[in-house]
């Protein structure tokens, strides 16, 4: 007789039954017993319930056998008589016909994948929360890019969004619609285009042989899938892989399963319990050992972190430390990063969101957690219990319950207070409302706290428990309960109960959480810093400095600025036509040494923070104003200021003959705005509209000062130098390019410096504060830039630029570690979008100044910009390959940018070694290594500003545009106001219809059944999204096409968006 061979289960099922045994298990290790100091060590008074002791085995497999638990004795049960089975008849399987050879099953084919047309249930639940951005790419612009460094193709990581998980190899790096996008091959066989920021953990890059990865992708796939006619992204491979390929994907295929099944059997290791901790498990016991309650200088308490690595290492140790294994001569086990257990202890922390929270950043190359404090933990278990709990009778409930309803009650009392007054008010000047509501209690307070939570942890790669606590208390506050209640929502009803006051974003508070967050990843301390502690003398390299007293210094800028931080001096050389031009910039390495907490802190800020609500200096304003901003009062060095000064000689060629990189003395500067030099020089400058009307202008925070005839002088041959600089600057690349911007100011926001951080429990108000009237908003839009003159803003722009060229070629030719500042030529992607040197010769000559709408078109694709450690070329600013010569560094705004005050300290550390002084150690400057960390994290501060000041402005934009879109045709809002007028050609009513321009690719919208582009709306400055039916035959929008639009929706909240619907 023959063998049966029967063929195992394909598909996910088998793995899934195998996933709910392990999650099974894990979920046991989670929620034993544990007895921490937030449990009862008795059994309940008044519960019959007797506690239920765990099983030997299990026990011993939580908790590891030394520790000490004994199974209790029991009354032995009579054994189960054993089941009677009907005997199989042996003869009954002879005459079964023999398998045909094509029946015989391969190992490799109980992998099979599909290459339907549509989007896996899998696909659609990952992308759930943008869907419409990733399903609806457009191919047609796709591009291959070189790989990032960490996630080069054949890494195998981890990926997470809209709380879903999945694990894959990376087949390409690209560039669609100009996102950068990773193709992730699943075990499933499906393609997916990830975020970089989707990505959480990355794993051995010989984890999958780079032979067989090649295998798995070609170039011609991209090809076919940018000809196909449909927009939804990648539904099908309309070139059929070869069986090659096709067997290359399913070998990958057996290795990712492989990964996630080892994967569950290390966590199940990792959640047992810790030998010698009694019965404290292994997440748990990592928190116990790491949670903090001390509280620091700011009052709030205190957090850690830790990394994926080091809680593997704690809990496969027991806890105990390399040093302490040594005395009893048992080996510590170290975890390298990128390994197995990493991973599992890095997946059982993500599934711990009420214990560890995972950077907000790149998680993958950072692989840290922040551990939320006993207070926090205490806090969502208290608000746990109020949600929880049922009542216990009528008219009786539970301390937590009755706590929850009292706060519900106060809440609904300020909500209708504020909606009354607001519609008694509406159109009157803002002004606090006098009110007798009650104070809020601790217990309101961690419902307040509660409900501010999830408005700042924003993520999806990780659900924080405060969520769904937000939208439950939420739903019992709003009045419309059956409505959808999302983040927005909470934001609005918080705004309404007095808690987040009327000219807040929260885009402040973010950034300021988030930075707080960084600096305890960081080790770097939180708490306010006294700024005169561990301060520099600040003379102790005035011996090498060049006195430049006897020059006159220009700096000019904002009238609104605060930290003056570049001035320009010009030097006339006799006898000739060259000149010398000083670029001083003020210097506050002079106070501020490297180890000093404030520059540790910057090195997380990254750079100061604009915002329309208010502004965050890099460093507090009182150290900036005493002594370092350029112009500032110095009662110190006879009235001098120290700088750091590059001097170029420039012919009228615009030609750099030679240069040098000083320390030096400047007195007095002329502090003169940009109007004001634009005035004396005869300028035309361009005026904003006010779409919406406006107040008279009000007195600026410093006046135009007057320029006399010996500056206008001077000011006219820096004026023409510039220009010379700037044309030979463009001669070979080079684009620059302006659009009509918005730019909205608030005029009723009290000026008492940078808003707390919101999401700080100690800065949560003791009472609502509410107000009457209407929060003005002064919203004005910018014409594009003049082309081809230059004004004081651009001539001050150009000497900036030059000054980074002077000072990276003196760090390159003396091998000082600095970062350099690069990017690459944009590149055409179809024929019809013509050559790059058909784009630079429409430029205007002399300038870089292209059509901004033809930089948009999906024909083109534009490099993102890069860093490195050696000079590169930066194409975008005109330096190509044959004239980037020592590259270029930014090193003009160390009042304003970290990598700026960087670049003075590596400069100050080398002039201090040529002069072989050793005072305050400040010769030693940064590694490459040091330097390239430092940059890595300032950049991502950087970045966080930027998109705090983007936010912000779309969402001042957004409400301002809302507000008029609510109100009756008849009604101008604040147009009664006193002194608040309104010019009838700038008038722009959103209600109507409105010209726009197209402003980038189309792609299919599957919650709207059409289509959606990218527009600007110039008339407002303003972008948002167009929908529309889908466009048939072929027919494709291009980039600057007008169109007509009628706007839909405008909103601040959860994400500012202005939406609008295409009119036929």
């Amino acid at each position: 007789m023959k063998s049966i061979r029967i063929r195992p289960i394909a598909g996910p099922s088998r793995l899934a039954s195998t996933r709910r045994t392990l999650i099974t298990s894990s979920r046991v290790a989670d929620t034993q017993s544990y007895r921490t100091e937030y449990e009862s060590d008795a059994q309940t008074p008044g519960s019959s319930r007797p506690i239920k002791e765990p099983h030997r085995k299990t026990a011993e497999f939580l908790y590891g056998p030394d520790s000490g638990w004994r199974k209790p004795k029991v009354p032995r049960k009579a054994p189960t008589p054993p089941k009677h089975r009907p005997k199989v008849d042996p003869e009954a399987y002879k005459n079964l016909p023999d398998l045909e050879p094509t029946q015989l099953i391969q190992r490799d084919r109980l992998v099979e994948f599909s290459l339907a047309e549509g989007q896996s249930n899998d696909r659609r639940a990952y992308f759930a929360n943008d869907v419409d951005e990733e399903v609806g790419a457009d191919w047609s612009s796709a591009e291959v890019m070189e790989d990032t460094v960490g996630l080069e193709t054949g890494r195998v990581v981890e990926c997470r969004r809209s709380g879903h998980t999945s694990v894959g190899l990376i087949l390409a790096s690209l560039s669609v619609a100009g996102k950068h996008r990773l193709l992730l091959l699943r075990s499933s066989g499906e393609i997916w285009p990830i975020s970089t920021h989707d990505v959480q953990f990355v794993m051995p890059s010989s984890l999958i042989p780079s032979s067989l990865v090649s295998k798995c992708w070609s170039p011609e796939l991209l090809e076919s899938w940018s000809q196909s006619e449909s927009k939804a992204g990648l539904t099908e491979e309309s070139v059929q892989p070869s069986s090659e390929m096709m067997d290359a994907r399913r070998k990958v295929a057996m290795v990712l399963r492989k990964v996630s099944r080892e994967t569950e059997k290390m966590c199940g290791r990792l959640m047992a319990g810790t030998p010698g901790r009694g019965n404290v498990g292994g997440v748990e016991g990592l928190w116990e050992s790491l949670a903090v309650q001390a509280e620091n200088s700011e009052g709030h308490e205190g957090r850690t972190s830790v990394t994926a690595v080091q809680a593997a290492e704690y809990i496969l140790n027991g806890g105990r430390s390399a040093t302490d294994l040594a005395s009893t001569k048992d080996k510590f086990i170290e975890i390298k990063p990128n390994t197995l257990p990493a991973y599992a202890a890095h997946v059982i922390l993500m599934r711990r969101p009420d214990l560890f929270t995972a950077d907000q950043g790149d998680m993958w190359a950072s692989g840290t957690f922040v551990v939320r404090s006993r207070a926090e933990r205490r806090m969502f278990e208290n608000v746990q219990n109020g949600v929880d709990i049922p009542s216990t009778g009528e008219g009786e409930s539970s301390g937590d319950k009755e706590a929850l309803n009292a706060f519900v009650k106060k809440a609904k009392k300020a909500i209708g207070l504020t909606e009354s007054t607001r519609v008694a008010t509406e159109g009157q000047p803002l002004a606090e409302l006098r009110h007798e509501l009650p104070e809020w209690t601790n217990s309101d307070k961690e419902f307040i706290s509660t409900l501010l939570a999830p408005l700042v942890e924003t993520r999806s790669t990780q659900t924080p428990p405060s969520l769904s606590l937000a939208i439950t208390i939420a739903r019992l506050i709003t009045p419309y309960p059956e409505g959808v209640v999302d983040r927005g929502t909470i934001a609005r009803m918080l705004q309404d109960m007095g808690i987040i006051l009327p000219w807040d974003s929260l885009e402040m508070s973010k950034t300021a959480e988030i930075e707080q967050r960084g600096m305890i990843m960081s080790s770097i301390p939180t708490g306010r810093v006294n700024s005169a502690d561990e301060l520099l003398q600040g003379n102790e390299l005035d011996d090498l400095r060049e006195d430049y007293t006897s020059h006159k210094v220009y700096v000019i800028d904002d009238p609104t600025a605060s930290e003056l931080d570049d001035g320009i001096a010009l030097e006339r050389i006799h006898g000739s036509d060259d000149v010398w031009v000083h670029i001083h910039i003020a210097d506050p390495t002079r106070f501020i040494a490297p180890s000093h907490p404030l520059a540790l802190q910057a090195s997380v800020r990254g750079s100061a923070l604009y915002l329309p609500e208010g502004n965050k200096p890099l460093f507090p304003l009182e150290v900036i104003m005493k002594e370092l901003s350029l112009g500032a009062d110095v009662k110190t060095s006879e009235g001098a200021q120290g700088v750091l000064t590059f001097s170029a000689k420039l012919n009228t060629e615009g030609e750099v003959q030679d240069s040098k990189v000083k320390m030096g003395w400047i007195r007095k500067p002329r502090v003169v705005t940009y109007g004001g030099v634009d005035k004396a020089m005869g300028i035309a400058s361009s005026s904003s509209v006010r779409p919406f009307g406006g107040p008279q202008d009000r007195a600026v925070s410093r006046p135009d000062s007057d320029v006399t005839p010996t500056d206008l002088e001077d000011l006219r041959v820096l004026f023409d130098f510039a220009k010379a600089h700037r044309a030979r600057r463009y001669a070979n690349a080079g684009f620059e390019w302006s659009l009509p911007s918005a730019n909205v100011s608030i005029l009723d926001r009290p000026s008492t410096g940078p808003s707390p951080n919101l999401f700080d429990n100690a800065n949560t108000p003791s009472s609502p504060r509410l107000f009457s009237g209407t929060l003005r908003l002064d919203y004005r839009v910018s014409p594009p830039s003049l082309v081809g003159a230059l004004n004081a803003g651009s001539m001050v722009a150009e000497y900036m630029i030059l000054a980074g060229r002077l000072a990276a070629s003196f760090c390159h030719s003396n091998d000082i570690p600095v970062i350099y500042r690069g990017s690459s030529a944009p590149k055409p992607l179809t024929a019809e979008a013509g050559s790059l040197e058909d784009l630079m010769s429409a430029r205007m000559e002399g300038t870089g100044i292209v059509d901004p709408y033809k930089m948009m078109s999906s024909g083109w694709y534009r490099p993102a910009g890069y860093v490195s450690l050696s000079p590169v070329q930066h194409w975008i600013m005109g330096f190509d390959q044959s004239t980037f010569g020592s590259g270029y560094i930014r090193a003009t705004s160390p009042l304003r940018r970290f990598d700026d005050i960087l670049v003075h300290w590596q400069i100050k550390a080398h002039l201090a070694r040529q002069a072989n002084l050793t005072s305050g150690g400040l010769n030693k400057g940064f590694t490459k290594e040091e330097v390239a960390a430092l940059v890595k994290r300032s950049d991502e501060g950087t970045k966080r500003a930027k998109r705090a000041g983007l936010n912000a402005q779309k969402f001042w934009q957004a409400q301002l545009i809302s507000r008029h879109l609510r109100s009756s045709p008849a009604s101008n809002v604040l147009s009664s106001e006193e002194g608040w007028t309104i010019d009838e050609s700038e008038r722009v009513d959103v209600r109507g219809e409105l010209v726009a321009r197209i402003a980038g690719a189309t792609e299919s919208s599957p919650s709207t059944g059409g289509e959606v582009t990218n527009i600007i709306i110039e008339s407002l400055g303003a972008q948002a999204r167009m929908t529309h039916p889908a466009l048939q035959g072929g027919r494709e929008f291009e980039a600057g096409q007008g169109v007509r639009v009628k706007l839909t929706d405008a909103a601040g909240w959860p994400n500012p968006h202005i939406r609008a619907e295409l009119v036929e």
